[in-house]
């Protein structure tokens, strides 16, 4: 089971199509939470996520805004989409409903 912050941030990194930076995931769930989320608390969690083959990064493109920097771009994985239609799935049986992710274009 994963944590809620956990699948907030695979669906984050599920709609980056495999571009997803750091800052971008920061972003969007600061928007979802209606509050700041920290930047440690986002890359604890992809770091965490990376650690349980979740999700995979690679290094982007330097950017000369970032001082030359490489950005890490963030893409879901098969077993991070597995462990994001399990976590909806079971939300979903709790609140009194069934079903899958499948809205979202993860399984058929």
């Amino acid at each position: 089971m994963i944590s809620k912050l956990e699948e907030l941030t695979l669906f984050v990194v599920l709609r980056g199509s495999g571009s997803a930076t750091a800052s971008e995931v920061q972003a969007a769930l600061s928007e979802a939470a209606k509050k700041e989320q920290s930047f440690g608390s986002v890359f604890t969690t992809l770091d965490r996520l990376s650690d349980k083959k979740l999700v995979k990064w690679r290094k982007g493109e330097p950017d000369r805004r970032r001082g030359g920097r490489a950005p890490r771009l963030y893409e879901i994985t098969g077993a991070g989409r597995k462990a994001l239609d399990e976590a909806v799935r079971a939300t979903r049986i709790a609140a009194g409903g069934s079903g899958s992710i499948a809205p979202w274009g993860v399984l058929p």
